[in-house]
């Protein structure tokens, strides 16, 4: 599909919340360290419709699969998408916006030409990274792949041959799960602030799983590393999960390690800090193996 036989969707939106696609959090979808991944990402489950579904992701050996990072650039071209579907503005596959536009949108105050060159580098990733999958596409279950951009392209200037921004291509799944399904949830603003990889993930993985609901949600430590798409060994995933928890930072969720727990099995609890949400959750907190490290005034969650 050529740009030129799309309409030009524009950016326009500035201050708005970052969102994610849902069913890129449930399982990771991207590789969790900035180190270069050739090893291919593989998810085998029974879905909602009690139906067996795959995917499987790969990179180049060049350029390898696109990171948790690179995700940053999807979850901004969400935010913009939605923003325009609530506002009732008409959109398209192909969407341009600024260098600028998406470094704002992600935290960087100060903004330099190394910026817009690792932007490009993003962007060249999400597109050579390759998805196979035979997860539902409107009424279909058919065997399908993609890439996370159909097309991408940086615009200069013809005079200056000055910078000018990006365009990209959205491929259909992706497109449609968004506009026409709606597939998406509101993520906190200071995700972007989220360090580590599997950290990331995590809240990804919290917000989807647990959200807002009173009791939390509990997930088995096999079940977290196979969904994670971690190349770590069970046991260094455990180590690693376990330090996370144990710091208890993890954002908008309070976080206990549990030892033959709910799925006789070590496991995770997490729980919104949500006010409300928390209050309901004091009697599982205060009886678990350690008390709240956060006052419930500090609690910053917003759609």
């Amino acid at each position: 599909m050529a740009f030129k036989q799309l309409d030009l969707f524009v950016a326009s939106a500035v201050d708005i919340s970052p969102k994610a696609q849902q069913e890129l959090m449930q399982r990771c979808w991207f590789s969790l360290s900035t180190n270069l991944r050739t090893t291919p990402i593989k998810h085998e489950y029974v879905d909602a419709d009690g139906e067996e579904s795959w995917v499987e992701i790969k990179g180049t050996p060049e350029a390898g699969i696109a990171t948790i990072w690179d995700q940053d650039v999807i979850i901004f071209i969400i935010a913009q998408y939605m923003h325009a579907l609530n506002q009732g503005m008409p959109t398209s596959r192909r969407f341009s916006f600024t260098g600028y536009d998406y470094l704002q949108f992600v935290g960087k105050q100060k903004l330099g030409g190394k910026d817009y060159a690792d932007l490009w580098a993003r962007l060249l990733r999400l597109k050579t990274t390759n998805i196979l999958t035979n997860i539902r596409q409107g009424d279909d279950r058919t065997k399908h792949t993609f890439s996370w951009l159909s097309e991408a392209k940086q615009t200069t200037d013809k005079d200056t041959g000055k910078h000018r921004g990006f365009e990209v291509v959205l491929p259909e799944w992706l497109y449609e799960s968004v506009i026409q399904k709606q597939m998406v949830l509101t993520l906190d603003d200071k995700y972007f602030k989220i360090r580590g990889g599997l950290e990331r993930w995590l809240y990804l993985f919290a917000r989807k799983s647990s959200g807002h609901q009173t009791g939390g949600w509990t997930e088995s430590v096999q079940s977290l590393h196979k969904k994670s798409g971690s190349t770590a060994t069970l046991a260094e995933f455990k180590r690693q999960l376990k330090k996370i928890v144990t710091r208890d930072q993890l954002l908008g969720y309070d976080t206990t390690f549990e030892t033959k727990g709910k799925y006789d099995a070590d496991a995770v609890w997490f729980g919104s800090t949500r006010p409300m949400t928390r209050l309901a959750n004091e009697g599982r907190m205060t009886k678990g193996p350690k008390k709240w490290r956060r006052k419930i005034s500090e609690s910053s969650w917003r759609d």
